[in-house]
């Protein structure tokens, strides 16, 4: 009794170190990380918040009414967030900022504590596999992206780490309504990585039961869903019935379009889980061949005792065996997540990074319970064989320093997309706050006068072209006096446009906008409108990346500059990890450059000509 008093309380106290650990690893990276990977994040989520809090922000095609495949009741939740952020901070000057950074909290705390939770059913079950978690998760580079990504499919990831840590601890029904939330308010995608929570749920609870709290919480959900959908998407006094989750299901599986998109060949998500999770992912895929060799050591070693003991019992001893066992099944089922995704995944053309977020929790818990059986089925077999302690150390120290190289290898990976692909967050953040007073030669005389006549209207184009998909967010404007907008540079798929709340907003479809990924010419500008004009120059390494110079005419003074990793001039190895020293030496880069136009008397002479 004492021990299991002792044990729970051991457990505890693990949970509330993990909690604390996982909460300032998270808010660490929220507050320091200003990169925004995925152009989906930006023009899908933060963009429409943008707009919900500030009523200005880019609209893509999925936001278009006409093809309603974007959640609001997602956005609905971070909304209040950014408000109360705009609300404290302003807007002004690094206001919207911070209401960035602010949002990112948010989901960062959501998911250190589903995981923290995580991170205790496994102690409850093995400690050791327990604490390996808590070290791949507090250093996974996947992880500190996924955690902080405002994406449906990091949202998912929480709940389905928290149905993980539910069904761990026998709360299925709760496992349940989680898998429910993942799939109505995160991505109805994630529905495949929930299949392994029913089926155990149905082993615990029953079929009935866990069909009724589904079939209950679905119900709710998608009502909640319906209405937030249909609020947002139809015209004052004109409502009609919209389901994003519907629309969403039905442009991907139905209408064959989804394969204008990011299509990769079959090794896309290997080298990307590779990249993610370094050593993790090797380890994880061996976590069933290291169960069944701890199973088989422990049975070994109690039929061993048993032979030396005749009067032990043999009935506690089938018990602790099969009691062993579970708790590894247990821990392999809710991991089940992870092969099961990435193998519907990698036969999916389309293929995205963010597809995988969701089970990147349950890849790390494939890898710690990897090395948690094997440490601990070698550390027994040695003190069963050599009648020692040293072997038994000797495999823990090589343990310790595998995780430790395992740590290293994130935080490098991490610090590496914070150094190398930074520039774009502060190129945006440099543009000077607009006043009626010239400051040359950042805020020229003629702008100081076109913002005062325009006043409360002013609209200061920041053009942007082949680096479009970079472009961190609205939030990092300093005022909303700034536009971001697009020239030609012969990309010719389909971009977002703003929001035009003047025709309803989010209940407009613009003109041009369409589920064909094809260009059309609303969604560009004439480059003599471009006040400011971000622009690097990759040359020829990449094709079509440099914006050619006839496209903005003018005299352009250079703002700010910042250093941008060029990747196909860098070597692989100090391009995909940070190494100090080595890898200012070897990468190349690239100007990141913030323009502004010095006059707009060259584009008046070029027009009388």
């Amino acid at each position: 009794m004492r021990s299991s008093t002792r044990g729970k309380a051991s457990v505890s106290v693990a949970h509330r170190y993990a909690r604390v650990v996982l909460v300032l690893t998270r808010a660490l990276v929220a507050l320091r990380n200003d990169v925004v990977l995925d152009c989906d994040e930006t023009y899908n989520y933060l963009e429409p918040l943008h707009y919900l809090v500030h009523g200005r922000g880019m609209q893509t095609w999925e936001h278009g009414s006409a093809y309603a495949l974007r959640s609001y009741a997602y956005l609905f939740m971070h909304a209040p967030v950014a408000m109360l952020a705009s609300v404290v901070f302003g807007r002004e000057g690094s206001g919207g900022r911070v209401a960035f950074v602010c949002v990112r909290l948010a989901s960062a705390l959501a998911s250190a504590l589903a995981e923290a939770s995580l991170v205790r059913a496994v102690s409850e079950r093995h400690a050791l596999t327990g604490a390996c978690l808590l070290m791949i998760l507090a250093s996974s580079s996947g992880m500190a992206v996924a955690s902080t990504a405002m994406l449906p499919s990091s949202f998912a990831m929480v709940c389905v780490t928290a149905s993980a840590a539910a069904s761990l601890r026998g709360k299925h029904r709760l496992a349940c309504i989680a898998c429910v939330f993942a799939v109505v308010f995160g991505w109805p995608f994630s529905g495949i990585a929930a299949i392994p929570f029913g089926l155990y749920a149905i082993y615990g609870i029953g079929f009935v039961a866990t069909l009724s709290v589904v079939a209950l919480f679905t119900a709710i959900s998608v009502a909640i869903s319906i209405v937030c959908d249909s609020f947002m998407y139809s015209k004052s006094g004109e409502l009609r019935l919209v389901s994003s989750v519907y629309n969403l299901l039905k442009y991907n599986v139905m209408s064959g379009k989804s394969n204008l998109y990011g299509v990769e060949d079959g090794v896309f998500y290997v080298k990307n889980l590779l990249l993610n999770f370094q050593l993790s992912a090797a380890f994880s895929i061996f976590a069933p061949v290291a169960v069944s060799f701890a199973v088989a050591v422990k049975a070994y070693l109690l039929r061993e005792q048993a032979k030396k003991d005749p009067k032990a019992n043999k009935g506690k001893l089938l018990v602790a065996i099969e009691k062993y066992r579970n708790d590894w099944r247990a821990m392999l089922v809710v991991s089940l997540p992870f092969p099961l995704v990435t193998a519907f995944f990698t036969i999916i053309p389309h293929k995205e990074e963010r597809f995988l977020y969701m089970i990147y929790p349950c890849l790390a818990l494939s890898a710690s319970v990897t090395i948690g059986a094997f440490t601990e089925s070698f550390i027994k077999l040695s003190r069963h064989v050599f009648k020692s302690k040293v072997p038994s150390f000797v495999i823990a120290l090589s343990v310790a320093l595998v995780l430790l190289g395992t740590m290293a290898l994130s935080v490098s990976r991490a610090a590496a997309l914070l150094t190398y692909y930074g520039a774009p967050a502060k190129i945006y953040g440099a543009l000077p706050i607009p006043s009626v007073h010239a400051q040359e030669p950042f805020w020229p005389e003629y702008l100081a006068r076109e913002f005062a006549a325009a006043g409360a209207d002013a609209s200061i184009n920041v053009c942007v072209g082949a680096e479009w998909y970079r472009f961190p967010s609205s939030f990092h404007l300093p005022s909303l006096a700034y536009s971001l907008r697009f020239i030609d540079s012969g990309f010719d798929g389909a971009l977002p446009m703003p929001f035009d709340s003047s025709k309803g907003g989010t209940a407009h479809t613009p003109e041009g906008l369409n589920d064909d990924n094809e260009a059309h010419p609303n969604q560009f500008i004439d480059p003599r409108e471009c006040r400011f004009l971000v622009e690097a120059d990759f040359g020829s390494s990449i094709a079509g990346a440099a914006e050619r110079p006839s496209a903005t005419p003018g005299e352009w003074v250079d703002v700010r500059v910042e250093k941008f990793v060029d990747p196909l001039r860098s070597p692989t190895l100090t391009r995909v990890l940070y190494i100090p020293g080595l890898s200012e030496k070897r990468n190349a880069y690239v100007d990141y450059k913030l323009k502004v136009l010095r006059s707009p008397q060259g584009r008046v002479e070029e027009d009388a000509a």
